[in-house]
């Protein structure tokens, strides 16, 4: 797994781009300070690399796939969502000024990795839920509910100030 390109490397390609179709993997550590990304498995990285001479940047057009291992909303229990994302990325060898959208290349070396887990952080959904919750939590004076029950248990209820309504009669004459 070298996502790792130093300029010697892209200079001696003489116009023609570096294809890549690498798969990764991500040191555990890396998620224990994000609470809403657990894992990610089964990551693929296929793509191009391509050096323009003229303005001195190199072009990365990526396809990134893999599952990402989520807590459930509802449940906290593992939820294994995949992800499919397309970018380009655009980096320089020289100090870019004012311009976010081009990674400069530290010290003469272009490093896909970071990029990558950038992009997929950039993709995890703010909260997934699991496809067969059978039931769900409830403790001491709670509990969760569907949407659909909370509404059809509306619908019954009376509110208690109306109860006495009920028992008004209209008398027609």
């Amino acid at each position: 797994m070298i996502l790792k390109w130093s300029k010697n490397e892209i200079l001696n390609l003489h116009k023609e781009p570096i294809s890549f179709d690498e798969d990764i993997s991500f040191a555990k550590e890396v998620f224990n300070k994000n609470h809403h990304l657990r894992d990610l498995e089964n990551v693929n990285v296929k793509g191009t690399l391509r050096y323009d001479v003229q303005s001195d940047f190199v072009t990365c057009d990526m396809e990134i796939s893999g599952d990402m291992i989520l807590p459930c909303a509802i449940t906290n229990e593992d939820v294994r969502y995949p992800f499919n994302v397309e970018t380009t990325e655009v980096f320089a060898f020289r100090k870019v000024e004012d311009n976010e959208d081009i990674h400069e290349a530290k010290g003469d070396v272009i490093e896909l990795l970071p990029i990558i887990f950038q992009t997929i952080m950039m993709e995890v959904p703010l909260k997934v839920v699991k496809d067969d919750v059978k039931e769900y939590p409830k403790g001491n004076g709670w509990e969760v509910i569907k949407e659909s029950d909370y509404k059809n248990k509306q619908e019954d209820e009376v509110d208690p100030r109306l109860a006495k309504l009920k028992e008004f009669k209209i008398e027609e004459d």
